[in-house]
This record gives C-alpha cells, sequence and structure tokens, in this order.
C-alpha cells in the first residue's frame, strides 16, 4: 500500500475512534451543574394541600400582555417532577427533625434531632434542638431561654456543608421565620442562616454566623422596614368564594383561648401588624419573600461561577395551622396566599439569575403534616381524643412511689414529659438504687392502661431491640437517639393528641403528620407526576448528584434517577 493511501486509513480509523470517544467538555461548561439550588420548606404541609386546593392556583404560565411569567404551586407541579405522597418514615413528625432532614438525607437516629426539644437527664435541663448558649443571638437584645442558637445538636451534615467540603466557591444561606428551621437547613458551614426573633420583631442571627456581631446591611434595612410597620392594623379577609372543600361547620375548628386573638372565629380576621399572631396572616408570607429577594439580590446568590444552595422556609403555614386545623377556610386562604406568594418569588428569580429558572433546581415539600382538630372529629363520629400528659406524669409518679417508695426530697420520678417523651428522674432512680428496666415497665404499664394508647416504647426495650410492631418498629429505628429521646416514648392511636398542645398539633408517625409533597423542579429534572414512593431523605442525595458533590456524611437515601434528563 502506498504510503499516501495508508495515511488516509490511518486517518479515517482515528476519525472513527473519535466518533466514540467521550466528547471533549468546552471550559466554559466543565462545571455544567445548576446556577443555584433552591430549596423551598413549607411547615406543616400536609400532602394534600396541593390536591384539595388546585382548581384555586395560578396558572402555570402568565397571560399574554401579564407582567408575571410564572405561576406559583402549578408551576411547579405541572412542570417538575411531582410525587403527590412523599413520606417522614420517622415516629414523630415535627420541625426541628423535619427540617434536619431535607438537606442531611439523615433520619433522626443518626442526626441526632428526635423532637424539637428533649430533657438532659445529667444536667436535670431542657434542652432546645438548636441551642448554643456559646452563640449568642446578633441583631436584637432578647430574653430567651435558650440564650444563642447553632447547629451544634446536630450531627450529620448537609448538601451545603458538602458544597464547602469539595472546595467550590459556593455561597450557602438559609432564612425562615424560625430559628430551627434555618439553622438545620444549613448545617455547620453556611455563610449566613436568618430567622425573625418574635419577641423584638427583628431578623437575627447568631455570633456562630456573625462572628463580628453585626447583621449585614440588608438584613438591617429589612429591620427598620419591620420596625416602621410594627402596630400598623392588619386584616385578612377571604380571597374568592373557596373550592368548598373547607369545613363549613365552624364548631371545634378553633378554640375558645384563641379565637379573640385573631377577632373572632370567623373571616375577617384582624390584628397588629408585629403581634405574634401578624405571623400567622399572609403578611407572614410577605415579610419572608421579601427577606428572601434580598437575599439573593444582596449577596448575588445563583450568580456566580458556582453552584449556591439557597433554602427557605414559609413558617406562617404551620403558625396558623396549629391555630384553625387544617379543614378551616382560613388553611385554604393560607395555601392560595402562599401560591401567590411562590409566584412573585419566581418571577424574581427568573430575573436575577442568569438563564432564569432554566438553570435554577427547586425543590419545594413540608416539615410535617398535621392532624385533623380531635373535637371536630368527634363531632363528626371519628374516634379521637386529648391525653393529659400532666395528669399522666402525676398518675406514673404515684404507681413508682407506691411500688418503690419515694425519692429524696420528695422528688417525682417524672422529670419532664412533653410531647408524648417522658423523661425519668435518673439521679433519683440511681441513688435509690432501683433497675432502671423495671422502674420503665413499671411506668409503662400505667401509661398503658390510658385510653388512647396503642404503644409505648422504653429506652431499656430499645437497647434489648424489642421494639413495638409493624411500621412503627422501622420508625422507632430510624427515629430513637438515647439521651435525647424519652425514657418512654408514647405512640398513641390515631388522632389522639397532647391535651396541654394548640387547636391541633403534629407528633406522630402517622400518614396524616408523615406524609407531604415532594417537587424537583428546573434543571436536570424531568416533569411527570409519580405515584411511587419517595422518601424525604431522598432529597439531600439527589441534589449532591446534580451539584456533582458526595452525598452528605449520614445520608441514607436514593438518587432519585427516574426524575433525571
Amino acid at each position: 500500500m502506498k504510503m499516501k493511501n495508508l495515511a488516509i486509513v490511518v486517518a479515517a480509523f482515528l476519525s472513527s475512534l473519535q466518533a466514540y470517544a467521550a466528547p471533549q467538555s468546552n471550559p466554559s461548561e466543565k462545571s455544567k451543574a445548576p446556577k443555584l439550588i433552591l430549596m423551598l420548606v413549607i411547615d406543616q404541609f400536609r400532602a394534600d394541600y396541593l390536591l384539595r386546593f388546585e382548581s384555586r392556583f395560578l396558572p402555570a404560565r402568565g397571560a399574554s400582555g401579564v407582567k408575571r411569567k410564572w405561576g406559583g404551586y402549578r408551576t411547579l407541579m405541572n412542570g417538575g417532577a411531582y410525587y403527590p405522597y412523599a413520606q417522614y418514615d420517622i415516629l414523630q413528625s415535627m420541625t426541628c427533625p423535619g427540617h434536619a432532614t431535607v438537606l442531611t438525607g439523615a433520619y433522626p437516629y443518626q442526626a441526632g434531632i428526635p423532637s424539637n426539644e428533649w430533657f438532659n437527664t445529667a444536667t436535670q435541663k431542657y434542652t432546645y434542638c438548636a441551642e448554643d448558649p456559646a452563640s449568642s443571638i446578633v441583631g436584637a437584645k432578647v430574653d430567651d431561654p435558650h440564650l444563642g442558637t447553632s447547629p451544634k445538636n446536630l450531627l450529620a451534615s448537609t448538601v451545603g456543608d458538602e458544597l464547602k467540603n469539595a472546595g467550590y466557591p459556593s455561597k450557602v444561606v438559609t432564612l425562615s421565620l424560625k430559628d430551627r428551621a434555618a439553622i438545620m437547613m444549613g448545617g455547620q458551614r453556611p455563610d449566613l442562616a436568618v430567622w425573625l426573633e418574635p419577641k423584638s420583631f427583628q431578623w437575627v442571627s447568631s455570633k456562630f454566623y456573625l462572628p463580628g456581631g453585626e447583621l449585614p446591611a440588608w438584613v438591617r434595612g429589612l429591620n427598620e422596614e419591620l420596625k416602621a410597620a410594627k402596630g400598623n392594623a392588619l386584616a385578612w379577609r377571604p380571597d374568592g368564594p373557596g373550592t368548598g372543600f373547607s369545613a363549613k361547620d365552624s364548631k371545634a375548628l378553633i378554640d375558645a383561648k384563641n379565637a379573640g386573638k385573631y377577632g373572632g372565629t370567623a373571616f375577617p380576621h384582624e390584628t397588629k401588624m408585629g403581634s405574634k399572631e401578624s405571623l400567622a396572616f399572609p403578611f407572614g408570607l410577605e415579610i419572608t419573600e421579601k427577606a428572601a429577594e434580598a437575599a439573593i439580590d444582596w449577596m448575588k446568590l445563583g450568580q456566580g461561577e458556582s453552584t449556591d444552595l439557597f433554602a427557605v422556609s414559609f413558617s406562617t403555614h404551620d403558625y396558623l395551622g396549629h391555630v384553625f386545623g387544617p379543614n378551616s377556610r382560613e388553611m385554604e386562604e393560607m395555601t392560595i396566599a402562599e401560591d401567590q406568594i411562590l409566584a412573585k418569588f419566581l418571577n424574581h428569580l427568573e430575573r436575577k439569575i442568569p438563564g432564569g429558572l432554566a438553570n435554577v433546581t427547586i425543590v419545594l415539600t413540608g416539615d410535617h403534616g398535621i392532624t385533623p382538630n380531635p373535637d371536630w372529629l368527634a363531632d363528626h363520629q371519628v374516634k379521637s381524643g386529648r391525653i393529659d400528659e400532666t395528669l399522666l406524669a402525676k398518675q406514673i409518679n404515684d404507681r413508682l412511689q407506691e411500688k418503690f417508695g419515694k425519692l429524696k426530697d420528695a422528688q417525682s420520678f417524672v422529670s419532664y414529659c412533653h410531647d408524648f417523651n417522658i423523661f425519668l428522674n435518673h439521679a433519683g432512680i440511681t441513688e435509690k438504687k432501683l433497675v432502671m428496666a423495671e422502674v420503665e415497665a413499671e411506668a409503662k404499664a400505667v401509661v398503658m392502661q390510658t385510653e388512647g394508647i396503642a404503644h409505648v416504647l422504653t429506652s431499656s426495650e430499645y437497647a434489648a431491640k424489642k421494639l413495638p410492631p409493624g411500621m412503627f418498629d422501622r420508625q422507632s429505628v430510624h427515629t430513637y437517639y438515647p439521651g435525647r429521646s424519652g425514657d418512654l416514648v408514647v405512640i398513641p392511636k390515631p388522632y389522639f393528641i397532647p391535651a396541654e398542645s394548640d387547636t391541633v398539633i403534629h407528633v406522630t408517625g402517622y400518614a396524616y403528620d408523615r406524609t407531604v409533597p415532594l417537587i424537583f423542579y428546573g434543571y436536570g429534572i424531568k416533569p411527570g407526576k409519580y405515584a411511587n414512593r419517595a422518601d424525604v431523605i431522598d432529597i439531600a442525595p439527589t441534589l449532591s448528584y446534580l451539584a456533582k458533590v458526595l452525598p452528605p456524611n449520614m445520608s441514607e437515601g436514593r438518587v432519585l434517577s427516574e426524575i433525571l434528563k
């Protein structure tokens, strides 16, 4: 073969090899990933709100000539990967465990956050989940029982932490009306976590994030606006006729002690800006969204070379839900107000992020659900009720005194009883040389005699792996954290809640408390409606995959491969 022909053959062969080789990345595309990950949590957002009230949501796209390009919930539902029934597979559904789960992908037994609060049996003191006396509040003088806050009690890393650990120049920011929501989503390495301190009615942070002790200028600007508005009259009226799916009988939808604070049991509701109640009006949504816009603008989130993470939790739904319950017209109107606020924020992102929402990966979910009002259910022949925890603690102490004798200085055998976690007096039991397993068994026998109780898990049973049956076995394994979970954890029957609680509360692993919507939207996401199971622990590994970082260190969810482009 002549050399010229040989050269042609070799060139053709090499060309064919290149056809099968991986394409060479353009330097400008070498780190292709979303410009921004936006984590949205609606506090107490039970899965059925999107299903029941969808007919009232804004259109997914703005009509011709309308300034608004995107809608709210419908934009995400129609254009994203929507799981109507995602779940927290845990024993007690609450705000702190929920927000600790979304970006760690870890259950409470690993992350160390089994509930909103617990009792330290060694120090005999109450502990708040985000408590850290060494990290004082920045931005307001507060008379606060936990003195300071930080993620010290959170033992797992987050997606934001892993972005930082990977060496990317990513910015990580979290925002919520609730401190525990912002703190748990941020993890150990956020650039900033901001929340509203309710007594001063000011946006604040802590020295964990701001060691210099000064708020950024944009946060101070928001606070000046809040000061100017404080005390102004605030009224809330329904927006439209309603779907007809909210309860029409007002009886038992709000308890009498709260009715006066909201201007009565029916619309219109009235209060003053800056009051605790004003945070349960759409006003709470508005100030949260305004702060979120300011964070995007001033910190230039999603406008750099690397993937940024912004996590926002809307607490207003929860504040209102505890008072009126999920079947009230108020909760329907709150969901519609959220739809409009979400649309406002999505359109702001479209204008501010290079490439708009196409370069943003959005996740929307709830941190837990909520039970219907037990009194309202009872009026409709549904077995339900309220369990008096104060009385229960007294009955346990009386039985243990009768069985084992009184403790020194007439101390109670029960140190703390709240949200179905019962903490015993370890020091007194040790001093009396009693066997903890025997004391717990006797206390359990008392609890099981109470109406509305399904099961009780004791710390000794947990250590011996003698767990309640069925789903409670699995949820106990996912949730129980020795030293932070109660010595006894009470599992009520469905629709039974603590008598000392609000109108309604969320403290179980039943479907109404654990089931939330889950939507992924935008960059890297294939739209569709998915009936198969998704767990909230799947969020973190899926986002990590899109951001090209390792999943958080204790993550045990799966990458939701079916929704990825």
